[in-house]
């Protein structure tokens, strides 16, 4: 990964997302982008903030490219280095999931079979 393509992007709609970006005919593509939170906590020093990245629509769509308007981005900024390596250990990490989970290699037969299987309790009459 390049990590100098980092971009944060601060959306219209008030969403941060950090994603690999390069301009295309007028619009911006995006790729691998994540929706950046952050999340305060109390603490015995005081309050302290951590930086969550979840995925921002890849959940919902195949599609791995995005084009985005630039009238709906407010302002787009490098990712730092620190962020960066954090940004590219998640997308592993992301990326490690998938291959493991994978719905693919799933037989719905044998998990209803072996749903079927748990559920034989030798007794007739379940009340």
């Amino acid at each position: 990964m390049n990590t100098d393509t980092y971009k944060i992007l601060k959306l219209i709609s008030g969403e941060n997302i950090i994603c690999e970006l390069s301009e295309n005919n007028g619009k911006y593509e995006i790729s691998k982008p994540l929706l950046m939170s952050v999340h305060p906590h109390v603490t015995r020093t005081g309050i302290t903030e951590s930086l969550m990245l979840t995925r921002w629509v890849q959940p919902f769509t195949e599609q791995t490219y995005f084009d985005i308007d630039p009238k709906h981005v407010i302002i787009m900024l490098p990712a730092s280095p620190g962020l960066s390596v954090y940004y590219e250990g998640i997308i592993n990490k992301l990326d490690d999931a998938e291959e493991i989970n994978t719905l693919d290699d799933i037989n719905d037969d044998d998990v209803y079979d072996d749903l079927l299987e748990d559920l034989k309790t030798g007794i007739k009459y379940i009340h």
